[in-house]
């Protein structure tokens, strides 16, 4: 029976060991559930507020201009007197310099012309000549004296009229450059202002294209441009801008910029198209922020500015596109202002 009783005893203390084991370490897992608990309680609380200060800057973008590349001058060279082709002296590439005959018309009629009114101002002179001595001896008037006169100045007039008509059968090169292509052949009648042949001058381009009214400060004549040309995009150029127009085109509403290309010996031809890089200042110095700083509700754009209080004061400003990762501030903010990120 004492056995009985001692088993029951040992058994007693077991069970309540067991159960204050079990009871500390329930109670130690709490305390270590809390402590987590309040750890992570800590980490979850809002972080300090970032901030930037506004600062001062002229936002600048990179921009693409599709461009037009075209002869420095291009002329279809016309006829001005009526007739027949009698020479063509130049073909598709030939190179010519100002004054070198392209085509030469039938001119007899021209010549003939030339020869009757020499002819007429010859006559002319020789009566002239004899009224001088008559005048001298008062056998002829005044008047008779001054009509002699006045024919000697018509048939000189008409000389030089005949003989700028018979030049006029010689249609030569207008500048230095190379004939493009001949459009008439021997024999072939032509008229007044059809054109024989077209002649370009390729020592320099004209690089031609468009920009919007805000961008023409950024094209000041003799800046220097990128340019490539699309038939060969590795190879990159370097026009000058030469004028900007000073009307903005009806249609498109951009102003046209004209830059020159030197080209020597023509190793490009006219009528490419090509594309201008240009940085480009797209507003004028300013006060600029983050994009990370600015908050948009529809239109409006909101920033968290510093005013010196416990709390930020939600500020309300008007910015232009964004250029870079910023914005510039148009209104509402000036240099020097603290606003909080987040």
């Amino acid at each position: 029976r004492r056995s009985k009783r001692a088993l029951l005893a040992f058994l007693a203390v077991g069970l309540l060991v067991g159960f204050v084991v079990i009871v500390s370490g329930r109670f130690l897992a709490d305390v270590r559930e809390k402590q987590r608990f309040e750890q992570e309680r800590d980490e979850l609380k809002p972080p300090v507020p970032e901030s930037v200060v506004v600062i001062e800057g002229a936002p600048v973008q990179v921009r693409d201009y599709a461009a037009e590349i075209v002869p420095w001058m291009e002329a279809r060279v016309p006829a001005e007197v009526p007739g027949r082709v009698l020479v063509a002296s130049i073909e598709a590439g030939t190179v010519v310099h100002a004054g070198d005959v392209l085509v030469r018309l039938d001119d007899a009629r021209s010549r003939i012309a030339l020869d009757l009114a020499q002819a007429r101002h010859e006559e002319a002179l020789r009566l002239f000549g004899e009224a001088e001595r008559l005048q001298k001896s008062r056998v002829v008037s005044q008047t008779q004296y001054e009509s002699v006169r006045s024919e000697v100045r018509i048939t000189k007039a008409q000389v030089a009229d005949a003989r700028d008509n018979l030049e006029r059968h010689t249609i030569r090169a207008p500048f230095d450059g190379v004939v493009n292509e001949r459009l008439v052949e021997v024999g072939d009648a032509v008229s007044v202002s059809e054109a024989v042949a077209t002649v370009v001058d390729l020592s320099r381009l004209r690089v031609r294209f468009g920009v919007a009214e805000a961008e023409i400060g950024a094209f000041p004549p003799g800046r220097n441009l990128k340019l490539r040309v699309l038939s060969a995009p590795r190879e990159s150029l370097a026009p000058t801008v030469r004028f900007v127009a000073r009307s903005a085109d009806p249609s498109t509403g951009v102003f046209r910029v004209e830059a020159v290309l030197d080209n020597a010996g023509g190793r490009l031809p006219g009528g490419l198209q090509g594309e201008v890089e240009a940085e480009v200042q797209v507003f004028p110095a300013g006060p600029v922020v983050p994009t990370s700083a600015v908050r948009f509700a529809g239109r409006d754009a909101f920033v968290l500015k510093d005013e010196g209080g416990s709390e930020p004061v939600p500020t309300r400003i008007v910015v232009g596109p964004e250029v870079d990762g910023v914005f510039p501030v148009l209104e509402g903010l000036a240099v020097g202002d603290r606003l909080f990120i987040r």
